[in-house]
């Protein structure tokens, strides 16, 4: 009996050091934690959990929120890192909302620059010096608005600490988001680019929601189009898109403003097929045949589609 217990015990041996049953490898454990649903729930769910307890009014929780997302998930699956990274963004962006509306406090008198009596520009204010050197090192940089200060994201802060982890769609919507960020629309109530590149702008935005419908920002993504169609067909205050005349005979008339009559001309040339030159192809026709009735309908209708803003209804960021 010792004999056969012996034997048996040699054979159970051997089978637990098989190749068959060798520890898995961290190549093997990394794969396994990866696809595991439950370790990707709890992944995020810390994250989330350690950006709900990070001070959303300083700008060192961006810091801060981005060494965490780099050690939860420096080897993780890029659809974590995607949701993962819209936690980040929105805690980013709230941020940068936050101290624009605080980061002012007592220096409210604090210019983005001061010259002489001969126009030449003067040494930076040292608040500003300051504020600077502040908020440039936890991903914000100073940008002039009507000749003040405002705290605007850097993304190029977003691109160095990010891009590496996230899926190449997100790259993609990142890189038109800092576009959108680097070259507004408008500045001072008035289109700032091209008649072509507004046009090409729209396209872009247009193209990335037709072929990423299920994208994880598509809301997002649609309302930047959403935005840049209605002002694409509206105009702004000092860039209108139709202007009101008058004739010798009292007869008004409407009539579409040059910028326009490029920008449409531009769109249908070199997109003719884009949904945005089917919707403008009406629209322009109306104004040429003096139909404001017809604008204005048009415009309710894509505002009903969802094509264009609703001012009726709270402001959507984009």
């Amino acid at each position: 009996m010792k004999r056969t217990l012996f034997i048996t015990g040699t054979i159970l041996l051997a089978a637990c050091s098989s190749p068959s049953a060798e520890e898995p490898s961290e190549e093997m454990k990394t794969e396994v934690r990866e696809n595991d649903p439950a370790e990707v729930r709890n992944l995020l769910k810390e994250y989330i959990e350690y950006l709900g307890s990070l001070d959303s009014t300083s700008e060192k929780s961006v810091s801060l929120a981005t060494a965490k997302y780099e050690e939860l998930f420096s080897e993780s699956d890029q659809k974590l890192c995607d949701s993962a990274f819209v936690e980040f963004h929105q805690l980013y962006e709230k941020i940068e909302g936050v101290l624009n509306t605080t980061v002012y406090t007592g220096n409210e008198d604090l210019p983005c620059a001061t010259y002489d009596e001969e126009g030449n520009e003067l040494p930076k204010d040292k608040r500003l010096v300051a504020l600077e050197k502040r908020v440039k090192k936890h991903g914000f940089r100073i940008e002039c608005w009507e000749g003040y200060p405002g705290i605007a994201g850097e993304r190029a802060y977003i691109a160095s600490h990010f891009y590496k982890y996230v899926s190449p769609e997100m790259k993609v919507f990142l890189e038109g988001l800092r576009k959108e960020r680097d070259h507004l629309l408008s500045v001072d109530a008035g289109i700032s680019m091209t008649e072509e590149q507004y046009a090409d702008r729209l396209v872009w935005w247009e193209s990335f929601n037709r072929e990423h419908p299920d994208f994880i920002l598509s809301k997002r993504a649609r309302a930047i189009q959403r935005y840049l169609f209605t002002y694409f067909l509206t105009g702004m205050d000092n860039t209108p898109a139709i202007n009101y005349l008058t004739d010798d005979n009292g007869i008004e008339r409407i009539e579409l403003d040059s910028y326009f009559v490029k920008a449409y001309d531009y769109l249908n040339k070199k997109y003719p097929n884009s949904e945005s030159n089917t919707l403008v192809k009406p629209y322009k026709m109306a104004v040429l045949k003096n139909d404001n009735a017809k604008r204005e309908r048009l415009i309710n209708t894509y505002t009903k589609r969802g094509l264009m803003i609703d001012f009726s209804k709270d402001w959507e960021e984009i």
